[in-house]
């Protein structure tokens, strides 16, 4: 039988709301279904700046633009000429 438990997810992490489920070991996994309203509520453009902000700050922590080497010698790249298909020149 399933049994609910009332929580909270913020940035990642559940919160449970009263105890949580008895007998638990710290750190065990838990699988959860989360369910959220029909509609969310939008968000102001100060918000959402703040939020890609965020978002940006934590690829740069994470290194991500490094492993792709060098955009402007990418671009650079993409933009040499090339001969056309079919066309022996």
């Amino acid at each position: 039988m399933t049994q609910t438990y009332p929580a909270v997810l913020r940035d990642g992490c559940i919160e449970w709301i009263g105890d949580p489920p008895a007998g638990l070991p710290a750190g065990t996994p838990v699988r959860v279904e989360v369910v959220l309203p029909a509609t969310l509520p939008p968000l102001s453009d100060a918000e959402r700046g703040r939020q890609m902000l965020a978002i940006m700050e934590r690829l740069v922590a994470l290194g991500t633009g490094e492993k792709y080497g060098d955009p402007v010698e990418w671009q650079r790249e993409q933009r040499r000429d090339r001969p056309l298909p079919g066309r022996e020149s």
